[in-house]
């Protein structure tokens, strides 16, 4: 029988865990917009009593209320939490620490729940955003852009949000899908093309519902060896086309590389931004180039920013993790996990976005590479597909 000491310690540690989530949530989704302009000192109390609040909430739940099988988990612990603090104070991506946090706090954490808090924090906190921007003067139009900045200084930034919500709902209701699900989705994905044409948000969302419905119609392909193999390859191979593409690309002379011209023109101007930073500041190995943001000396492409940023150590082990990630998803059966983890691939080659939680809330997987189970169930949410029928 289970203890009833236990039972109470798994039921603080789903608090604590969902309490620095919904913090951090609203940090990102309401205080994060266009609110420091209208209220800078308000906002900036907020953001600290957010922030704090969720460091000492996440760690009293890694280091209390978790349990560990030895002292190699606890020096995961300590070497992520020392290395994601090391490099976020010297890149300024305070994200990037945060982000570990709530990666290592979902360890014996109940997934489901704490995407349903994921999910209703981020709904409330767009729609609250959007009132006082649309109602009020609290959160102003900051930036002049194509589209309206919807109270996010960039439409970008925007659609950061809305892809939040769409992968956060898809991966919840996966595969009790129904007709009112692709109802939903399906308006989200058109209301992201339509009112802030955030690219790409929109294109992860149209990959998701597209490998989706081919799973439904064709389920083996997305459970073959060719599917995870091509999974797998993705994040070496579009690392080395974007580093090639944006030193290639030169802005002062586009037609002399007339492909790269028309892609660039297709990818909104990506490698125009990627090859000035590329020459303003050459990779390091422990990097510290601010690359997020809504100037437009930001790297739009994870897979670029992460080397200027983090530097080429950063790169290696991101990629590493997320590269290890994907191997037990893709060894274990778990489609629903490498499809979603596909689309948002594709989606950080157009934004840089990948330690945003409101624009990823992929954390909830990354038990999975820092403590993997001894019985070799993966702590993920979707159920594996049913085996076909001969």
């Amino acid at each position: 029988m289970v203890r009833l000491s236990t039972l109470r310690t798994h039921a603080t540690a789903q608090r604590l865990y969902t309490l620095g989530l919904a913090l951090l949530l609203v940090l990102s989704e309401v205080f994060s917009s266009n609110i420091q302009q209208a209220l800078p000192g308000f906002s900036h109390f907020c953001r600290l009593l957010l922030t704090g609040g969720a460091v000492v909430v996440l760690l009293g739940k890694i280091l209390f209320c978790t349990h560990y099988t030895g002292p190699l988990q606890w020096g995961v612990v300590a070497v992520v939490l020392g290395y994601t603090g090391f490099a976020a104070l010297y890149g300024g991506d305070h994200w990037f620490f945060l982000f570990a946090l709530l990666a290592l706090g979902a360890k014996d954490v109940d997934l489901r729940a704490a995407l349903k808090v994921y999910l209703a924090v981020a709904v409330a906190g767009l729609v609250l955003v959007q009132l006082l921007h649309f109602l009020t003067p609290l959160v102003p139009y900051r930036f002049y852009c194509r589209n309206w900045d919807f109270g996010y200084g960039h439409y970008n930034g925007y659609g950061a949000r809305l892809i939040g919500v769409f992968f956060g709902w898809a991966w919840l209701r996966w595969p009790r899908l129904r007709w009112f699900d692709w109802l939903g989705l399906g308006a989200l994905t058109l209301y992201t093309a339509l009112v802030p044409g955030s690219r790409g948000a929109l294109g992860g969302m149209l990959i998701l519902l597209a490998l989706f419905a081919a799973q439904r119609l064709l389920p083996r392909l997305l459970e073959g060896r060719l599917w995870k193999a091509g999974l797998l390859a993705f994040w070496p191979v579009i690392t080395a086309a974007s580093l090639l593409c944006g030193y290639r690309y030169n802005p002062a002379q586009p037609l002399a590389t007339p492909i790269l011209f028309k892609l660039n023109a297709l990818l909104s101007g990506r490698f125009e931004i990627w090859h000035n930073v590329f020459w303003q500041a050459p990779a390091s190995l422990l990097g510290g180039l601010p690359t997020d943001g809504d100037d437009q000396h930001a790297i739009d492409n994870v897979f670029l920013a992460l080397p200027m940023n983090k530097g080429v150590l950063g790169a290696v082990v991101v990629a590493v993790v997320f590269l290890l990630l994907l191997w037990r998803l893709c060894k274990n059966g778990h489609t629903c996990e490498t499809m979603c983890m596909a689309a948002l691939l594709c989606y950080c080659v157009m934004e840089n976005k990948l330690f945003l939680p409101a624009a990823n809330p992929f954390f909830l997987l990354l038990p999975c590479v820092f403590f993997w189970p001894g019985d070799g169930k993966l702590p993920v949410l979707a159920p594996k597909p049913a085996p076909a029928r001969h």
